[in-house]
């Protein structure tokens, strides 16, 4: 394998450290700036950078943009994002600052999305030197609104040229087959006087913090959880979940959104939601309370579902619907990306799990991982399904190829989210290996 140069890492360095200090949060729509104006900041800045570079770019309506190599040819494309989640609570460092020490780069993003998509870059900037008149175009999409629905890659679709293969560099090793359908379902119900009550920041992740307060009583309850991605909920502590067992029943029976997270939506419920429908080989369905807020002018709750790749949408709507109902509350709105689902023997998803196999075994890991690590490694490389989703299923002829080590606990969404350098840096040679093999299957 061909590893970094010093010149190569003091520039995906550079790179990285400047992207991860732009906070690129979604905020409210400006003049040319959709997302708000950081995620227009990020955009800007990496086509900039890779314009500079001498590549081919094109911004997308400040919603996507790509960089590209070539001009003619079958189109290979890597999907990205540069838009990240809030930072959340719980850090011990700077958030939207690249911290770097011996072993990790620490910040919002070197994870999820931004650390693998410089990765690519840099494996695009090596085939750009090997490859100056090649028989394919390569192209880097970035959109910048993937955590809260993957606009950005509907806006690209519309008048962009959709690729012939490719992935995204945004979930987990070997190499992805099925992702779970994805439903983010809005309830409300009835404002109230008496008390406040908020938690979370976004419905894809596992709450940390839950307050509320008793106005009547003159009271302050609060309850501190562990954050996580909405996959993996049980990977983190849903502090909204927890403060459920600290409300007085003067709260809490009078609410009608609390009785139904009580009933459906809370770990320790006594009819699960995702007791309604059947695991498959994608895994079983999983339910996340992501955000609570109710007061005196809103009562809202936010619940992250992910259901199994057989089970249909419609079910899943009728079934929310209908246990809305039992509380009288309203469906205010709901967001559903369809599931995914790929032919594991396919020549692509071949290529890259082969890939992956070739290179598994250079990965450090750490002490506490090498149980984990030696139990993988005594199996075979195979495709996985996940519960996670990903830009795969927003064009054709696109899977989803890493970052996620199998041994390696998620850092996607969470506090102090990192990743070990060695392991970002090896991700360039294997997506340089990448661009080369899934451009001879369509050449």
């Amino acid at each position: 394998m061909n590893k970094l140069s010093e010149q190569e890492i003091r520039d995906f360095t550079t790179i990285l450290s400047d992207l991860v200090g732009i906070p690129s949060v979604k905020g409210e729509p400006e003049p040319d700036a959709p997302y708000g104006p950081y995620p227009k900041e990020a955009l800007t800045f990496f086509l900039d950078r890779a314009k500079a570079d001498g590549f081919i770019t094109e911004n997308v309506g400040n919603k996507a943009g790509y960089v590209q190599w070539g001009t003619h040819g079958p189109l290979l494309a890597v999907l990205g994002h540069l838009d990240v989640v809030p930072k959340g609570s719980g850090w011990k460092t700077t958030a939207f600052a690249l911290t770097c020490n011996d072993e990790y780069f620490v910040g919002r993003g070197v994870v999820d999305d931004k650390g693998p998509v410089v990765a690519a870059y840099m494996a695009m900037r090596r085939f750009k030197a090997n490859y100056p008149d090649p028989d394919f175009r390569v192209r880097l999409v970035v959109g910048t609104d993937e955590e809260h629905g993957s606009s950005c890659m509907a806006r690209y679709c519309e008048t962009e040229e959709l690729p012939d293969i490719g992935f995204t560099p945004d979930a987990e090793f070997p190499c992805i087959f099925a992702e779970k359908g994805i439903y983010q379902m809005h309830f409300a119900g009835p404002v109230t006087e008496d008390y406040t009550l908020h938690g979370g920041n976004a419905a894809n992740m596992v709450p940390a913090y839950c307050e509320c307060v008793d106005l009547i009583a003159d009271k302050g309850i609060c309850a501190d959880g562990i954050q996580a991605h909405a996959s993996h909920p049980n990977l983190g502590v849903n502090a909204i979940e927890k403060i459920l067992g600290k409300l007085p029943k003067s709260i809490l029976s009078v609410s009608p959104l609390l009785q139904l997270m009580k009933k459906y939506f809370a770990s320790d419920s006594e009819t699960p939601f995702a007791s309604f429908f059947t695991e498959d080989v994608s895994g079983k369905m999983t339910t996340n309370v992501g955000i609570v807020h109710i007061n005196k002018e809103q009562a809202d709750l936010h619940v992250d579902i992910r259901f199994p790749v057989t089970v249909p949408e419609e079910e899943v709507r009728r079934k929310l619907q209908e246990v809305a109902s039992e509380f009288g509350v309203t469906v205010v709105d709901d967001s559903v990306q369809p599931p995914l689902f790929k032919d594991k023997d396919s020549k692509q998803i071949s290529v890259l799990t082969d890939i992956y196999a070739d290179y598994r075994e250079a990965f450090v890991y750490l002490p506490d991982e090498q149980k984990a690590r030696e139990e993988v490694l005594s199996e075979p490389a195979a495709p996985i399904a996940i519960g996670g989703g990903t830009y795969a299923r927003t064009m054709p002829n696109i899977v989803a190829f890493g970052p996620q080590l199998p041994w390696a606990q998620d850092q996607c969404h969470q506090a102090n989210e990192k990743i070990l350098k060695e392991n970002l840096y090896l991700l360039v040679p294997m997506y340089e290996e990448a661009l080369e093999k899934l451009g001879n299957i369509i050449i």
